[in-house]
């Protein structure tokens, strides 16, 4: 059902209360008043008076004692122009500025939620969704597969164990590289010095052939 309240001759201008007017349209009449309780425009509290006579005004038609606040929205809303006042301000050099003082017509319509009669709006909790049975092979399955993870061993550990021994050679073979290298260097030398001394022998057969020919 709906019911109407009109408020006319308001002295503030349209535009002002258009500016309310929106924030409260389609809201519930609970909300609406507690928007309106807290804003500092001055149509507020007009806004507010002509709405509480619209409720009270839907309370009157259907006689059947109080509605909630939350059951009552606000169908319809909206604000037209009054008649402006024209005043004259007296300006210097014998002028004169025009002033218009405008009022308004606010109208606002109610409607409640219709209920079935004889019955109550409760909120209904949603149901708990119910336990499944836990099978048997499931924690077969899971037992299987605990008993598979422990004797499996990770093979990560022992990779890295074998590059850190590749990457780390232990103290005793750097003791056992270093003299190798010591005896192939002697073995050079040894190789160096006897060829040199086949160049020197060489050389000297030479020089002796040669001072055979010139005598």
């Amino acid at each position: 059902m709906e019911a109407r309240a009109v408020k006319k001759y308001i002295g503030s201008s349209p535009r002002k209360m258009r500016l309310l007017v929106e924030l409260i349209r389609n809201i519930s009449v609970k909300e609406s008043l507690n928007i309106l309780k807290y804003s500092k425009k001055h149509a507020s509290k007009e806004i507010e008076k002509t709405l509480k006579s619209a409720y009270n005004n839907l309370l009157n038609a259907l006689d059947t004692g109080k509605i909630d606040t939350e059951d009552v929205f606000i169908k319809e809303i909206y604000v037209n122009p009054g008649p402006t006042l024209k005043r004259l301000l007296p300006a210097p050099q014998g002028r004169a500025f025009r002033i218009r003082k405008r009022s308004a017509h606010l109208t606002i319509v109610v409607e409640n939620v219709e209920t079935p009669e004889g019955t109550k709006t409760k909120k209904v909790k949603p149901a708990k969704p119910e336990p499944k049975p836990k099978s048997k092979t499931v924690k077969k399955s899971a037992e299987i597969e605990t008993d598979t993870v422990k004797d499996e061993k990770p093979p990560k550990k022992t990779k890295v164990k074998k590059e850190d021994e590749i990457k780390k050679p232990s103290a005793a073979k750097r003791k056992t590289t270093k003299p190798k290298v010591k005896k192939e260097k002697t073995e050079n030398a040894d190789t160096e010095t006897e060829k040199s001394d086949d160049k020197k022998e060489k050389q000297k057969k030479s020089k002796s052939k040669k001072t055979n020919k010139k005598e």
